[in-house]
């Protein structure tokens, strides 16, 4: 699902949608959930089927942001999941660019 938003620069806060532009995947075993994309970036549509590797979007910070991130979750069955990358080393933390 993909919604659109007004263009918010940082700092500002805004409440609602909390997700603002967003896209999620259901893969058929879980749901995964990216957030906060920048207006106007995202590049699927309801129902689409994607591939690995296949752009979705921009990283924003449309809905309950205040600065540009992406917000990345899964869950099955309404419990989040674990995440686990391959192909990426070291520790994933805040301001580290990571390139796929």
């Amino acid at each position: 699902m993909a919604t659109n938003g007004a263009v918010v620069a940082p700092p500002t806060l805004r409440y609602a949608p909390p997700y603002g532009n967003h896209v999620v995947l259901d893969t058929g075993d879980a749901v995964v959930k990216l957030a906060h994309l920048r207006p106007g970036s995202v590049t699927v549509t309801v129902g689409q089927h994607v591939e690995a590797g296949r752009l979705l979007g921009e990283v924003g910070n449309s809905g309950n942001s205040t600065e540009p991130h992406l917000h990345l979750h899964a869950e099955r069955d309404g419990q989040g999941l674990d995440l686990r990358f391959t192909g990426i080393r070291g520790p994933l933390h805040r301001g580290r660019t990571v390139h796929g």
